[in-house]
């Protein structure tokens, strides 16, 4: 039992680093394309190093790394980044979210996210981690859209982001991305909570990764 918790806390650890890295890769794409790159030009590099990255990196959750193609996604589009108000709710108890193999996980309910897509309101609760003590936390969006099943993983995807003021939040959907369980059956993920489903249809980030495609 002891075993068996300890490689699930290190498999969650192995995701934070490489959650930490790939917001790394994000910053220092933008820093260095100040006045030069669009958005869309960031983008394009990040997924060019995240690719990199499972092809290559010991923290990668793909094993077959030699026949590893590449990961499938949407078009960039600035239609899914969007710009969000921000509502703290105050409360600093521990929730239980129920990960794949039946364990849980604890977050804290940090924020409310409230943005319009195509016309329409949309909320997302953001979940920070317990150990972050970061004055800027990275906050942890698990959600479902309309293309859960069909264009994307039906067991829905992720964002992290940084919060970086008070009021707003920039929030893109074109980082959205799978689970690590999707990639490899040995990991186990939080499943997105039920209050955190749009409804409308999120044509940005990764698509169904090509193995769970088949």
């Amino acid at each position: 039992m002891k075993e068996k918790y300890n490689s699930l806390k290190r498999k969650q650890i192995l995701r934070i680093i490489f959650v930490l890295c790939a917001l790394c890769i994000v910053g220092s794409l933008i820093l260095s394309s100040i006045n030069v790159d669009t958005h869309a030009e960031i983008n394009r590099k990040y997924r060019e190093q995240k690719d990199e990255n499972f092809r290559k990196s010991i923290k990668s959750p793909i094993k077959d790394k030699d026949n590893f193609g590449g990961l499938i996604y949407f078009d960039y589009s600035e239609k899914y980044r969007v710009n969000a108000f921000v509502e703290f709710t105050n409360d600093s108890q521990l929730i239980s979210m129920p990960r794949t193999d039946g364990k849980r996980s604890f977050y804290t309910a940090f924020a409310k996210a409230s943005f319009k897509i195509d016309g329409k309101m949309q909320t997302l609760m953001m979940y920070k981690h317990p150990d972050d003590y970061q004055n800027k936390p990275i906050l942890f969006i698990p959600f479902y859209d309309v293309t859960n099943g069909t264009d994307t993983y039906a067991g829905g995807r992720y964002l992290d982001v940084e919060l970086k003021n008070n009021k707003s939040i920039i929030i893109d959907f074109n980082y959205a991305y799978n689970p690590f369980c999707v990639y490899n059956y040995q990991y186990t993920c939080p499943v997105p909570p039920a209050e955190n489903k749009l409804n409308v249809p999120i044509l940005a980030g990764e698509k169904l990764f090509a193995q769970e495609a088949h």
